[in-house]
């Protein structure tokens, strides 16, 4: 399960990053609940100075990064699009 403070939790629904997935977990948008719950504590233990930099520990981080980052994209994009028909249509 993901957990975010409020503060967190604002920006990210902000940003578009969050979603749920088709068991209605809440997740990162574009990854699973496993990706999303390790993406998550990864960035946390960074942001306290804790993580370790491995190898292959990063490679999955920034995997997983660039598969979200895309999704929320895309999300952004049709969001985008939808409100341009709506604007035309007015």
């Amino acid at each position: 399960m993901l957990e975010f403070q409020p503060r967190e939790r604002a920006y990210l629904e902000s940003i578009h990053a969050l979603s749920q997935d088709q068991d209605s977990n809440e997740v990162f948008v574009g990854l699973s609940l496993t990706e999303s719950i390790w993406y998550a504590n990864y960035v946390k233990q960074s942001y306290q100075g804790d993580v370790a930099r491995g190898d292959e520990a990063e490679a999955r981080y920034l995997s997983l990064h660039e598969q979200h980052e895309q999704a929320r994209c895309a999300v952004l994009a049709a969001e985008s699009l939808l409100q341009s028909f709506d604007t035309a249509a007015q």
